[in-house]
């Protein structure tokens, strides 16, 4: 009988389809140690999730289609339906890896006893070498109701070479990450699982919290090393999962959500301003070289105006659209071994 490896890795969506091939090419490549793979697709075109198969076929995992645009909590628990080992690596779909990635994490896990285990992140091209985080931190303070919250992700993008070696080591942190996140799987006995009411943000945030509140400890093991690829590119096809996902709606109901979980003030949900400037920052870097080209510099700062105003128009008939065709959550799943795929139905 074959030996269950030790770590289930379970990738999702952040926020496209097309870095996904790259990305798992990157995991294949470097990742050293016997790991199970479980791979959720969420509704890419179909020719993306033919090649997802292919990849399926050759490297022996469990591919995973979900028949709509879903939150990538959501994804997560689903991918955990088919965990088998001690440890779940929860990965996103546009992260690339560095040698011996995963050998460090697990370590940690074993040595320290730790429930969460988050490596170094880096932002961008490896060679940029920038930090993302280097472990984090998180703080409530004032009355419930009336709570404040603050994060903090450290040494965010700092040169690499700018952080001083005393603090590159093995720690305990509040938060790490869902780019990369070791997870021992006994604690979701504990803390249950995702929490479906986040649906674009602060998951890592509620998750990490959860996993202290039980009295499970996070880690920063940074002899492990990972780098999240922003978009963009983007693909045309990436666009309204993109736009859906980050999607002022979607940001408004996930920060009333965390506001009243954990008794932040009301005025926390209007952070969902920051969060548009974020989305239509990428999609307009997407096409500002070619409005740059043809319009010139002040022609493109006037085209983003414009974009910047009517772009909450567009989003906001999206969602509805989205809305008004969702269909009762189903996914399918295949496995290089059966000759065909094989399908579950179940709700929501």
């Amino acid at each position: 009988m074959d030996t269950v490896p030790r770590v289930t890795a379970i990738i999702t969506s952040r926020e496209r389809f097309s870095y996904a091939e790259e990305s798992l090419a990157s995991f294949f490549r470097y990742t050293s140690i016997p790991c199970q793979l479980v791979y959720v697709d969420v509704n890419s075109p179909r020719d993306r999730w033919n090649r997802i198969k292919r990849i399926a076929d050759e490297h022996d995992i469990i591919a995973v289609r979900v028949n709509k645009y879903i939150s990538p909590n959501c994804a997560r628990n689903i991918g955990l339906r088919y965990a088998e080992g001690e440890y779940v690596v929860f990965l996103d779909n546009d992260v690339e890896y560095t040698e011996n990635w995963l050998e460090p994490l697990v370590a940690c896990a074993d040595e320290e006893k730790a429930a969460m285990v988050g490596p170094l992140y880096l932002h961008g091209p490896l060679h940029e070498q920038t930090v993302h985080m280097a472990g984090g931190d998180m703080e409530f303070s004032g009355a419930w109701g009336e709570r404040e919250f603050v994060q903090t992700q450290r040494h965010f993008m700092k040169p690499l070479a700018e952080v001083p070696q005393q603090e590159l080591h093995r720690q305990k942190c509040d938060i790490i990450e869902f780019h990369c996140a070791l997870v021992r799987r006994e604690i979701f006995d504990a803390v249950g699982g995702m929490d479906e009411g986040l649906l674009t943000t602060r998951e890592h945030l509620d998750f990490s919290q959860r996993v202290l509140d039980a009295g499970g400890t996070v880690w920063f093991e940074p002899r492990s090393v990972i780098t999240y690829r922003m978009p963009p590119p983007f693909a045309l096809t990436d666009l309204p999962y993109f736009m859906l996902r980050w999607s002022d709606e979607w940001t408004k109901d996930t920060l009333r959500h965390f506001a009243n979980k954990y008794g932040i003030k009301p005025s926390y949900v209007e952070r969902v301003t920051k969060n548009r400037k974020g989305r239509q920052y990428l999609l307009f870097e997407q096409v500002k070289p070619f409005l740059t080209s043809v319009l010139g510099d002040s022609g493109a700062r006037v085209a983003k105006k414009v974009f910047q105003a009517v772009e909450p128009v567009g989003n906001r008939a999206l969602v509805e659209l989205a809305a008004l065709r969702e269909p009762e959550l189903r996914w399918e799943t295949y496995r290089s071994a059966a000759p065909s795929a094989r399908k579950t139905t179940t709700g929501s």
